[in-house]
């Protein structure tokens, strides 16, 4: 029994770890990034996995689901760049494995006007990781910065 108990014990922290989004430093998405730009997000859909729109703002992604909620943003300022040009609007998915609804992220986005630093990498405006692209505005000098020193 003590060892049932153990072996259950172990493997929490596994399970609990399984749900949490992925976590890089400002420093290592500066250094990831190929595009550091200054936009506001204008729009929010939901796509399924065949590219089709979903509109049921109580449909979810999540584990098992083939749904992707992405953030439609503007590009206020390009800051950092290895593009010849970048677009004046993003599409910018949110982590497919992250239990959202659309209408939950839909009423946070709502007439927000919050700029914010989005980090890309590649010629296709790609995320850096799963949940990881947006930093506060404020941290513009760092990223910067940390851009600058990895890239000498």
């Amino acid at each position: 029994m003590g060892r049932l108990l153990l072996s259950l014990a172990a493997t929490i922290p596994l399970v609990a770890f399984a749900s949490f989004p992925l976590q890089m430093s400002v420093a290592e998405m500066a250094a990831a990034a190929d595009h550091v730009l200054v936009v506001h997000v204008i729009g929010v859909d939901m796509v399924d996995r065949n590219g089709l729109p979903v509109l049921d703002d109580q449909a979810r992604t999540g584990p098992g689901l083939n749904n992707v909620i992405r953030l439609h943003v503007a590009v206020d300022e390009t800051l950092i760049t290895t593009a010849e040009r970048v677009p004046e609007r993003l599409l910018v998915p949110l982590d497919p494995l992250m239990h959202y609804s659309l209408g939950q992220i839909r009423s946070v986005h709502q007439n927000d006007a919050t700029l914010r630093l989005l980090l890309l990498k590649g010629t296709d405006f790609s995320i850096l990781m799963p949940s990881i692209f947006f930093l506060p505005l404020q941290d513009k000098d760092e990223v910067l910065r940390a851009h600058e020193a990895a890239h000498r």
